[in-house]
């Protein structure tokens, strides 16, 4: 067991996203006194998956480990993030018959005592929501999770950034070329960065999302996966009529969809799926999935997007429809981008030192479900940077030596392809 850095070391935190930002949090709250945060633009971070204007909060899990962190993390999201937390409800969903993930789920949520609405039929939950469209949701049932939400993600992230900064930690804005090694490798010595310049460093902690698996090889704990997203513009009568909504998600196809932003008019509509890769050759000479490069230092933004690939398309239209009827479904989007997971194969996080590194540690692993515990999952990555979690938490959260893949029955849609190919499709 490698033995936790000093509180007066000089530790780097590498990314500045949800897991790096509540991990600096959680470490200044812990008493550590140099910690400087490192990301290639100051958050929140563009083509980061904790940029966007809405996060689901819901305590909806097959899991009971997660669901309870949930509720842990709803308490702050309710009390010191009130300002980026909308209490809407969550509307889950699967065709009838086909529960799936859903039974389970329900029966954690209830065991928690969080009170939920449960519809025999699409028709159902459609006359309680009060939609007017013909055949919305047909053929489907679940129930209605009313202490969900959603979170204002980009505010959320800026938020506890500025707190952290205001607690005495540095930014730096600059990438990451590689990890620099002691001459026998069982320490990292320094980070180098694409300008050529380098920074001595005692501890190095690796929250970089999806960009983690090209900085440090996790031999396939780890794999970027771009997930579809659009955004379609309503007019203020449409605002009117559906801002009452709750979230909608559908656990078989994978689409879900957020009321309209009450800044924007928005409607965000996704689908929580097996994704896209692609691959790039890493520093080290590995091919790597990561997210399209984007070089800030020169003035680049990630592309601005109108499409998307022709099944995610596909997918988002029906979900639409069943939710919000024709006419929005067939809207053009305003915009559309690929949101970046960093998936895990059990989708636990992983909140690990490196096998073989002393003073390396990787706090990662969001697996698309990861936002939700922005004000808490810093505290737990700190517990197992410390070993001070129970020794259950410790293995779940901890590098697997045998890498078993487990179903995630919370994802739906069509089945894991490159990127490139989706989009030739």
């Amino acid at each position: 067991m490698a033995p936790h850095p000093a509180k007066t070391a000089r530790i780097a935190v590498v990314g500045a996203g949800e897991f790096g930002i509540s991990t600096t949090y959680h470490l200044l709250e812990s008493g550590y006194t140099d910690i400087t945060l490192y990301d290639r633009v100051q958050p929140p971070v563009p083509d980061g998956s904790s940029v966007d204007i809405s996060r689901i909060v819901r305590a909806d899990y097959d899991d009971e480990v997660y669901a309870k962190m949930v509720v842990e993390s709803l308490e702050l999201w309710k009390t010191q993030f009130k300002d980026f937390y909308h209490p809407c409800g969550l509307l889950c969903m699967t065709p009838a018959g086909n529960p799936k993930y859903l039974e389970d789920a329900l029966r954690n949520v209830e065991a928690l005592g969080l009170p939920v609405t449960k519809f025999a039929s699409g028709p159902e939950a459609s006359k309680y929501l009060k939609l007017t469209h013909t055949d919305a949701m047909s053929g489907l049932a679940g129930y209605l999770s009313h202490d969900a939400g959603w979170a204002y993600a980009a505010k959320a992230t800026e938020h506890l950034f500025n707190l952290c900064t205001g607690l005495g930690a540095k930014f730096i804005a600059k990438e990451i070329k590689s990890l620099v090694y002691g001459d026998d490798k069982s320490t990292v010595t320094g980070l180098s960065f694409t300008d050529g310049s380098n920074a001595a460093v005692d501890f190095v902690i690796v929250s970089a999302g999806a960009w983690t698996d090209s900085l440090v090889d996790t031999s396939s704990r780890t794999l970027a996966t771009g997930q579809p997203v659009g955004y379609i513009q309503l007019t203020e009568e449409e605002y009117e009529k559906t801002k009452h909504l709750p979230i909608y998600i559908n656990f078989v196809s994978g689409f879900y969809v957020f009321p309209p932003h009450p800044e924007s008019r928005l409607v965000k509509a996704a689908r929580h799926s097996y994704g896209y890769t692609n691959l790039q050759l890493a520093e080290d000479g590995r091919y790597s999935s990561k997210p399209p490069t984007v070089d800030y230092s020169q003035g680049e933004l990630p592309p601005q997007r109108t499409a998307l690939p022709k099944d995610a398309d596909e997918c988002l239209r029906i979900g639409l429809y069943e939710y919000l009827g024709p006419e929005i479904a067939k809207r053009a989007y305003t915009r559309a981008r690929i949101c970046w997971y960093n998936d895990t194969p059990t989708k636990d996080f992983l909140f690990d030192y490196k096998p073989g590194v002393s003073n390396l540690f990787v706090a990662t692993g969001g697996s698309g479900h990861g936002f939700k515990f922005l004000p808490v999952i810093g505290k737990y990555a700190v517990g197992c940077l410390e070993h001070t979690l129970s020794s259950d938490l410790l293995t779940k959260f901890g590098w697997r030596q045998q890498v078993d893949k487990k179903e995630d029955a919370s994802r739906g849609g069509t089945p894991l392809m490159s990127l490139d190919d989706a989009e030739l499709a």
